[in-house]
């Protein structure tokens, strides 16, 4: 075993004994000697109850990578001296014991190993847009939702919640069916890393939709709640015109009251005007 033969030969060194990574994340495992010789370096994985299995070697600072690993999962830096192991978008297999090991013709040494512990509480992000103006009554506006996740596997659920007059519940109004649409992977954090994007439309706006609306996404085990986008919903102006007031004496009087209310649909202005009688008595 590695530790019979460290006792043997004692010239191979790992530093830490153990490092830990969030999934998605990248961590090295550094292995060097303090001899200067042409030697065979090579990293064993251990994973807890199963054998040793090589990962990759190198001589001469050419690296080989052993049949059916994946070495765009890997990248590894070697010297006469050292040979460092970088495993990129760690997934939950990646756990496990590392052996670093250097060979000469006449004896070969390990270090005492390294294990790598994963830390299971993957990254996922909920960020919700503040709306700038008030909406008025009759607009149409589009909530977004952008969900940024790595390093976990399967689907995500996202829900929509409404917060409306101070004292209610919240409760749930949408459900998203289709979780793959608008969503992309983000090269620069990573190749398990996408951001998708969700839209909740609110078309015809009355009053009655003013509230706070949360995103909440179920993922990997956990519950994401983002913080909340604000609609306010306030009613029409009303401009009073063209006031008319028929007086009769010792009779009964009306005054008719013209109400004009803009709406703003589509950046088209429709002007409804309606009369309301009101009675009054001389």
């Amino acid at each position: 075993s590695p530790f019979y033969l460290n006792k043997i030969f004692r010239r191979v060194y790992q530093g830490q004994r153990s490092v830990s990574s969030r999934l998605g994340g990248s961590v090295t495992l550094t292995c060097f000697s303090n001899e200067d010789s042409l030697a065979l370096w090579i990293w064993h994985k251990q994973t807890p109850g199963q054998p040793m299995k090589p990962v990759v070697s190198a001589f001469s600072n050419r690296a080989t990578f052993e049949d059916g690993v994946d070495k765009d999962h890997y990248e590894v830096e070697s010297s006469k001296k050292s040979f460092n192991l970088t495993i990129k978008d760690i997934v939950a297999a990646d756990e496990g014991l590392y052996y670093c090991g250097m060979s000469s013709l006449t004896r070969i040494s390990y270090g005492d190993g390294v294990f790598l512990f994963i830390i299971d509480s993957p990254t996922v992000q909920v960020k919700q847009h503040y709306l700038l103006d008030p909406a008025s009554e009759g607009d149409d506006v589009t909530l977004n939702c952008t969900v940024i996740s790595g390093g976990c596997a399967g689907e995500h659920s996202v829900y929509w919640f409404r917060h409306g007059t101070p004292g209610s519940h919240p409760g749930i109004i949408y459900t998203h069916g289709d979780r793959s649409a608008g969503c992309e992977k983000n090269p620069e954090a990573g190749s398990s890393t996408q951001s998708c994007v969700y839209h909740l439309p609110k078309r015809n706006l009355s009053t009655t939709d003013a509230g706070t609306y949360y995103c909440a996404v179920a993922a990997c085990g956990q519950i994401m709640i983002g913080i909340g986008t604000k609609l306010d919903v306030v009613d029409l102006p009303i401009n009073i015109s063209n006031t008319c007031l028929l007086q009769h004496d010792d009779a009964l009087n009306y005054a008719a009251l013209s109400f004009s209310s803009n709406k703003r649909r589509k950046m088209k202005k429709r002007e409804e005007t309606s009369v309301v009688y009101s009675g009054l008595v001389s």
